[in-house]
């Protein structure tokens, strides 16, 4: 493997945690010029995410998990302090997640012996994504080849083992129940489901689809192309994805009248009235042009390659988002240090009192800049015309 000599650090670290490598050549025109290895980086950064490769490696059923989320927070500071944007950190805390999911499977399946049918891991919402930070609750499901009493009995058994596993990691229980210990059925099964959530775009369909459909496979043999097929043939049922759009809408970026900011206790919820809003209408306009994609900024270039927004647009959502993103994580690691917290997961509102006058001038208009999306969007699809 190599990587050109003018490259970022950061990237030296992706591939090395992707590949699991650990020298990296340096080229130059074509011509190696030197090599990096990982103990080059690991010096380069005290909270490197190889030492948590390493780290997550050693983990066996008796200890190492308990240290994770603190470490995975260290390093996301430290790569944040260090001028990293989120979608980078983002992408190193995904390759460290779905290698602590791969250990925690590889575990469980030594314990209960070699799977009876092939199976897949998958995570969603913001993990699959690839746009998780600082550790939330889980999102993820699993997906076997075939019903039979042998293979259900093995699968709640193997999901049992890793949710506990990454429980015990720091990552809580999904309030909803979106979990692997819930959601454990065999292809057919999700197929249909996916089918339904299209064909039938009702409110919870809708909801259902928007958390599986940036679905991610982690670990696993099962080949999930059956989904992948249904996600980018969804751009044909025109009144699913009108309901997409229409569903993004609903998240109300809280400007009052004169477009100012409306806060009812000082603090702003940057996800409900910003992110969400942005992922939402990536999404619809991804599933529009047919699009396989899952990250919130590739949809976004996708859809204005296909049209489905124009350049304008996807280039000002695209900013806004990771405005967001950094105001949101700034917050959050503020939080996290601030006195007597007690904060277990990372919240999403900050306190717009302590925000400097330039991040409310950017924040007003980052709303301003969603709502008019969120219009033209919707006027584009024409969801003021749906019942």
């Amino acid at each position: 493997q190599s990587m050109d000599s003018d490259a970022p650090v950061y990237r030296a670290l992706q591939i090395m945690l992707e590949e699991n490598i650990h020298h990296l050549a340096l080229v130059e025109e074509g011509e190696i010029v030197g090599l990096i290895s990982n103990t080059d980086l690991l010096r380069h950064q005290a909270q490197s995410p190889l030492f948590l490769q390493r780290q997550i490696a050693a983990i066996d059923e008796e200890a190492g998990l308990e240290s994770y989320a603190k470490n995975i927070t260290a390093m996301v500071e430290s790569l944040f302090r260090g001028g990293l944007e989120s979608a980078q950190i983002g992408q190193m805390v995904a390759t460290l997640n779905d290698a602590l999911i791969r250990r925690l499977a590889q575990l469980a399946e030594a314990h209960l012996g070699p799977p009876p049918v092939p199976y897949g891991w998958i995570v969603f919402g913001s993990e699959g994504r690839s746009e998780q930070l600082l550790l939330t609750d889980q999102d993820n499901a699993l997906i076997y080849a075939e019903a039979t009493p042998e293979a259900e009995h093995y699968f709640a058994a193997l999901a049992e083992s890793v949710v506990a596993g990454l429980i015990q990691a720091g990552f809580p229980p999904c309030p909803g129940g979106y979990m692997a210990t819930q959601w454990c059925k065999p292809l057919a099964e999700w197929e249909s489901v996916f089918v339904q959530w299209i064909n039938r775009p009702e409110p919870q369909a809708l909801m259902e689809a928007s958390i599986f459909f940036d679905f991610r496979k982690v670990y696993g043999a099962l080949s999930l192309e059956p989904l992948e097929e249904i996600i980018a043939h969804a751009h044909t049922q025109q009144l699913f994805i009108g309901h997409m759009v229409r569903a993004a809408q609903e998240f109300a970026p809280p400007l009052g009248f004169f477009g100012r900011i409306r806060s009812d206790d000082g603090f702003i919820d940057l996800k409900q009235g910003g992110i969400a809003p942005i992922v939402g209408l990536a999404r619809a306009c991804a599933l529009a042009a047919g699009s396989r994609e899952r990250s919130t900024l590739e949809r976004l270039v996708i859809a204005a390659e296909s049209g489905t927004i124009s350049k304008e647009g996807a280039e000002t959502l695209a900013e806004t988002f990771r405005f967001l993103m950094r105001l949101r994580l700034q917050a959050q690691l503020a939080g996290l240090h601030a006195e007597g917290s007690t904060m277990s997961i990372p919240s999403n509102r900050v306190n717009y009192q302590m925000l400097s006058p330039l991040e409310r001038r950017n924040l007003k208009e980052a709303f301003s800049s969603i709502r008019q999306m969120q219009e033209g969007i919707g006027a584009s699809f024409r969801t003021g015309m749906m019942g």
